[in-house]
């Protein structure tokens, strides 16, 4: 007697060949300055979008936790030189307090927390309780986005003060390998490399040949660049000079595979957990 096979049996079957080929792992050729690897790194921890707010305790250990290279912070600096986690100009566009970090001390910062409704039980960080409760901390990577809002203080004092208290939070945590320091302001990358020629230093510009010019000149670690203002040509050019490339920009699961396949050396994704998962 022949066996009919049934529809049901047929469509499970096709079910899972389409599984099959859906969940086949998409392969990258990746050549690059950084060992021919990119090193995946959270924005602001899990990302913009995360249930957490960004830069905070929370979202930045949840990125390393899930396997990150490491993550991306903006920092800023407090009236009494000490370094925060956070990204707006004034604390009241995203806190429960106002005014610019930079006129404020530490004491009257560390309690104020975010508004948002989700985020009320989250306060800001310094960078000082920040990789203090880190376990294992010098196995991952940190790229400082150097937030320099002047407000009413003397720019070439601001820098002196902020320069030195990048230096005495990376001793202290001996960090020198771990940190890439990235800002768009010139006379703040040059104080830097005065401080410490070892310091990787990245120019944040407006446009690729802006950086090229002003990393080239200045001889940076690399260039930090939204993925819509680069191509993969570019990279490229900026390789062949010796110059590392960091991406940010990637806020969906196609960006994260579309930044790849540009060969950049860092990817600072809002898709943290896609982008581990498409690299290892």
């Amino acid at each position: 007697m022949i066996k009919v096979i049934t529809y049901p049996y047929k469509l499970t079957l096709l079910l899972v060949v389409v599984t099959l080929f859906s969940c086949s792992k998409e392969e990258f050729d990746i050549q690059n300055l950084n060992g021919n690897k990119i090193s995946a790194f959270g924005h602001g921890g899990m990302g913009n979008r995360s249930t957490y707010p960004s830069n905070s305790y929370e979202s930045i250990l949840k990125c390393l936790n899930f396997g990150a290279n490491g993550t991306e912070l903006d920092v800023q600096i407090t009236k009494d030189s000490v370094l925060v986690a956070f990204h707006d100009v004034d604390l009241s566009e995203s806190t429960n307090i106002a005014g610019m970090v930079n006129s404020l001390t530490w004491s009257e910062i560390q309690n104020a927390h975010y508004k948002n409704p989700l985020y009320t039980s989250y306060s800001i960080i310094s960078l000082d309780q920040l990789f203090s409760n880190i376990d294992n901390l010098n196995q991952y990577d940190f790229t400082f986005d150097c937030k320099l809002n002047y407000g009413n203080e003397n720019i070439d004092t601001y820098n002196s003060r902020y320069v030195n208290a990048l230096e005495q939070i990376i001793t202290k945590f001996n960090l020198i390998n771990n940190v890439y320091i990235e800002s768009q302001k010139e006379d703040f990358l040059t104080l830097l490399q005065q401080k410490n020629t070892d310091y990787k230093l990245f120019i944040y510009p407006t446009s690729f040949n802006e950086g090229l010019d002003i990393a080239t000149r200045l001889n940076l670690f690399g260039i930090t660049i939204s993925t819509d203002y680069v191509s993969k040509e570019e990279i490229e050019i900026a390789h062949s000079n010796n110059l590392y490339i960091a991406i940010w920009g990637i806020g969906s699961k196609s960006a994260n595979s579309d930044g790849i396949k540009k060969n950049p050396d860092f990817i600072q994704s809002d898709k943290i957990k896609n982008l581990i998962s498409l690299l290892n």
